[in-house]
Formats: structure tokens, C-alpha cells, sequence
């Protein structure tokens, strides 16, 4: 993949970003303005694999945001994308230290217009929530991940305290949407009514996840369904697996157990089902999607569950309370 260079005029930029949209003489479509942050240095090569992948496959005017101290300040770096048929544009700016107005005021110039505009948030919002709050007021809609470091509970947190994050219109969490295919294999093993019974007898939770902002979802979850408070005393939650995954996943009571082991190379999800003195076992299809196909969902969806509040609000009540 060629790169332009690194340019500092902004002028210079557009014109640099139309020319790539007009290669050949022709004027080219593009489906979204697509603006990536990331604050966190460990994330930065995962987050770019993503962006380019969607590059590739959609065009896109793409503005990756560098908030990590590895990024030149107001400098940037222009690189035309093709693939699929499609013709996308990535640009790069270092804005550590920017105040949230200036970054605003570039992305007026730079984005295309009555194109829609959606943010990918990756990272912390410490120190920057008035940029996230300037840049995911415009963004329909504005996706964040609040999984895949050891601060994903304090960036859950983050997520509920900013403004408006319980409205109408709240991030789509990532975290939240990988916790689908549990769901559905959840759901599909106790709609037999020989387990689905025994639903009203749960009373204890146990999961193991990579992250744990998917295990807390699926408490909360799993809460909702059920019309279960688990509070700390009924739920283990266990850091354990690959990260941004379910791992294991554990439904008991008095008189019954219910173990899904979640197996995503085999695409298999193992069953371990204990009531009274029998034991019985199953395998179920179990199929995961990875972070790439989460973020085309959610991109080209703009909607999320529409429970997704309610859960969002148990989580809420859930860390207020210190149930992590």
C-alpha cells in the first residue's frame, strides 16, 4: 500500500483525497465517512487490520484518529485503498493534545458531504470524554469496544456515565454483540421443554470469559431473561480464556447444572447437563464472529438489540452497586 507522504496543509490533504476518490477521470461512491479513535498503543496494529479490512471491501473515506503518544501532532499520511471493485481513503492524523474543537473543525473539512458519518471508538474516554461527546454527536451510529484490555470493567463504567448513553440513541458496544452466538445457543438448548423447565430454578451463574465486559453482559443478560437479580453472592465471573471471548458458561440451581463449553475452533458448543443423579451431554453448533464481521454488522445495521438499554441499565445498577 503506497503512502503520499506526511503533509501538515489541509488544503493540501482534501485536495490529495479527491484526486485518490477521482483516480482515472471517474468520480467514485463512497458509502461512509467512517472516523476511527484509538488511545491505547497495544490496540493500534489490531484497530488498522480492522480499518484496512473495511476499506477493502467498502468505500469508504476513512479518518483514523491517533490519541496515543506514537502519533506526530497534526501531521497525517494519505492512503488510497482499493479492493472488491471498491476505492477507499485512509487518512492518519496524530491528534494527542488536540483540543476536540480543532479535531471537529478537520473532519468538517475532510469528510464528504451528505455521506453518513460513523464513529469507531477504540479505547479509553478518560481525559477525552468532551472528544468522544464531539465527535459521536454527528455519528449515525457511533460504535465503541469496551472489551480487549485490563481496564474493559472501567471502560464500561465509562460508557454509562457519559451523557446520553442511556438515551435514545446509545453506542453500539461491541462487547455487547459478541455475546450473540452464546446467546442463540443458550436460547436454542432450552427451548426443549425437558430443560427449559428448569429455568425457573437458576439461581447461580458462572462465567468464564477472555474480557470481562462480555462476561457482564451476559449476566446482565441472562438477568433479564430469567428475572434473576444475581447478585455477588450467586454469580462467579472468572477472567479466563481468549480474550474478547465466552469461554465457559455455567446455569445451576439445588437440584440441576447446565455447562456450555464454548469450543470456537471446532465451532461447537460442549453440554454438560446435570439434574438429579443423571448426567447427560450434548455438542451444539456454536458459531463466534470475529471482531471484523462484528464491526460490518454494526456499521452498515446502525441498530443494536432493542433490549440493549434495558441490559445497559442492568449493568448500570449492577456496577453501582460493586457486582463486577
Amino acid at each position: 500500500m503506497e503512502q503520499t507522504g506526511t503533509i501538515v496543509n489541509v488544503s493540501k490533504i482534501k485536495q490529495l483525497l479527491d484526486e485518490a476518490r477521482c483516480a482515472g477521470g471517474l468520480a467514485r461512491t463512497t458509502m461512509m465517512n467512517l472516523i476511527v479513535y484509538t488511545n491505547e498503543p497495544e490496540r493500534e496494529e489490531w484497530v488498522t487490520e480492522r480499518v484496512e479490512g473495511v476499506a477493502r471491501k467498502y468505500p469508504t473515506r476513512i479518518i483514523l484518529l491517533d490519541g496515543t503518544s506514537l502519533g506526530d501532532p497534526m501531521t497525517a499520511s494519505v492512503q488510497p485503498q482499493t479492493g472488491g471493485g471498491s476505492q477507499s481513503e485512509i487518512v492518519r492524523f496524530g491528534i494527542e493534545d488536540c483540543a476536540p474543537q480543532t479535531v471537529r473543525s478537520l473532519l468538517d473539512a475532510l469528510t464528504i458531504p451528505d455521506v453518513p458519518e460513523v464513529l469507531w471508538w477504540n479505547g479509553s474516554t478518560i481525559g477525552v470524554e468532551q472528544l468522544f461527546e464531539e465527535l459521536a454527536r454527528f455519528a449515525a451510529p457511533a460504535i465503541i469496544d469496551s472489551s480487549g484490555s485490563s481496564s474493559d470493567v472501567e471502560n464500561l463504567r465509562e460508557l454509562i456515565d457519559l451523557p446520553d448513553a442511556l438515551g435514545s440513541r446509545p453506542p453500539i458496544d461491541l462487547a455487547y454483540l459478541r455475546i450473540r452466538s452464546v446467546q442463540e445457543v443458550l436460547a436454542g438448548f432450552f427451548d426443549d421443554p425437558a430443560h427449559g423447565t428448569k429455568l425457573s430454578d437458576i439461581d447461580r451463574l458462572e462465567i468464564d470469559a477472555g474480557s470481562l465486559s462480555e462476561a457482564i453482559y451476559l449476566r446482565a443478560w441472562l438477568g433479564r431473561v430469567l428475572d434473576r437479580t444475581f447478585g455477588a453472592g450467586a454469580v462467579a465471573l472468572t477472567r479466563k480464556g481468549q480474550v474478547r471471548r465466552v469461554a465457559r458458561c455455567v446455569l445451576a440451581s439445588a437440584a440441576c447444572s447446565y455447562e456450555f463449553l464454548f469450543d470456537e475452533p471446532t465451532h461447537c458448543a460442549h453440554v454438560t447437563a446435570k439434574i438429579g443423579e443423571r448426567t447427560n451431554t450434548a455438542s451444539l453448533p456454536f458459531v463466534p464472529l470475529d471482531t471484523m464481521s462484528l464491526v460490518e454488522k454494526a456499521l452498515l445495521a446502525g441498530r443494536i438489540d432493542p433490549y440493549y438499554r434495558e441490559i445497559l441499565a442492568i449493568v448500570a445498577k449492577q456496577l453501582s452497586i460493586g457486582v463486577a
